[in-house]
């Protein structure tokens, strides 16, 4: 079964190079290339930025132009604060098991999608912080992530921030399931050793 390449550091601040594999002694594609000849940029589904635990302590959300004006990526805060049509007080409709379309922007196939993994809509995803500002809210970060509703948003005296410290240091348990699955068959298939025989 053919694997994706490995990560390297240096995936982080180039794009694709779809002539790589052709030099001669290039290793052929490296990750980031590999990544977009399967998901071409014409055909990709805008998803959110992931959760990040720096989330938790960063200031105000910032237009996403604005950010990236200042030679930085947005963050999910921006993207939900600035490109959602969604006010803090929304309420989901009572005829349905998907959130508004029209909240999502072009988020909207993404979060159907994993409304329907989930089996619940998604959470409106701001809030108005003490000042009255908006923010990011919890609840849609632990929905993002694949946690049951209330996993850490309900355990009781967590500030807003504290909430989103911990989803955003926790791992997305879909994920974990599969890659523990594939380690398992890997192990029985013999594939792989077991880390105490390596």
């Amino acid at each position: 079964m053919p694997h994706l390449p490995s990560p390297t550091v240096s995936d982080a601040t180039r794009g694709p190079d779809f002539a790589k594999r052709e030099r001669k002694g290039s290793g052929g594609d490296d990750l980031v290339t590999a990544i977009a000849r399967l998901f071409p940029r014409e055909k990709a589904e805008k998803l959110f930025k992931t959760p990040t635990a720096n989330l938790a302590n960063n200031g105000s959300a910032q237009h996403p132009d604005k950010r990236k004006a200042g030679g930085h990526g947005p963050t999910l805060e921006d993207e939900v604060c600035f490109l959602l049509n969604v006010e803090p007080d929304a309420e989901h409709p009572d005829d349905g098991p998907h959130s508004p379309a029209e909240w999502w922007g072009e988020f909207a196939r993404a979060v159907y999608r994993w409304e329907i993994f989930m089996g619940t809509p998604a959470p409106v995803p701001i809030m108005r912080g003490p000042r009255g500002g908006v923010k990011l809210a919890p609840k849609f970060c632990e929905w993002l992530m694949g946690l049951p509703d209330g996993w850490v948003t309900d355990v009781p005296d967590l500030t807003r921030e504290e909430q989103i410290g911990r989803i955003e240091n926790g791992v997305c348990p879909q994920q974990a399931h599969h890659a523990f699955r594939f380690l398992k068959r890997e192990l029985e298939a013999g594939h792989t050793k077991a880390p105490e025989e390596s």
